[in-house]
């Protein structure tokens, strides 16, 4: 039997999952925390953040479009850490403060969500994108 509109829109998709901050990042080693996979809509918003809203052609190389390629970790974090039923617990409001914490713990949960969300891919994809725009400047 196929699934439905219903049984789409219905079904609880999203896992969430307890992690452990590594004893070699100070002050956080040994801390638990919830993280949950990002969204579709997240996905997206990340997406667009790495790669900028839409590259175009011109005279047969891409034009590519820069914008908001860093300082993804922080809104990362805040889409991704939850309580233990799932809920956020930042909002977007807090991803200025969640930047001023240390790039080394919000570097490594946002790794854990993009992972845990299958995305290291499209990470990895967008930091090469950013090496071939370095080297353009250049």
């Amino acid at each position: 039997m196929a699934l439905t509109r219903d049984d789409i829109l219905g079904m609880v998709d999203l896992t969430i999952k307890e992690i452990t901050a590594p004893d070699s990042i100070k002050v956080w080693g040994g801390k638990k925390l919830f993280i949950k996979q990002l969204t579709r809509g997240d996905q997206d918003v990340y997406l667009k953040r790495q790669f900028g809203e839409h590259g175009t052609m011109r005279a047969g190389h891409t034009e590519i479009n820069m914008v908001g390629l860093y300082g993804n970790d922080s809104w990362i974090c805040s889409r991704g850490i939850c309580n233990e039923k799932g809920n956020r617990i930042f909002s977007q409001d807090d991803v200025e403060k969640l930047d001023e914490k240390s790039g080394e713990f919000i570097g490594w949960v946002a790794k854990e969500i993009l992972k845990f969300s299958n995305m290291l891919k499209d990470a990895q994809e967008a930091k090469e994108l950013a090496g071939v725009q370095e080297e353009l400047k250049n």
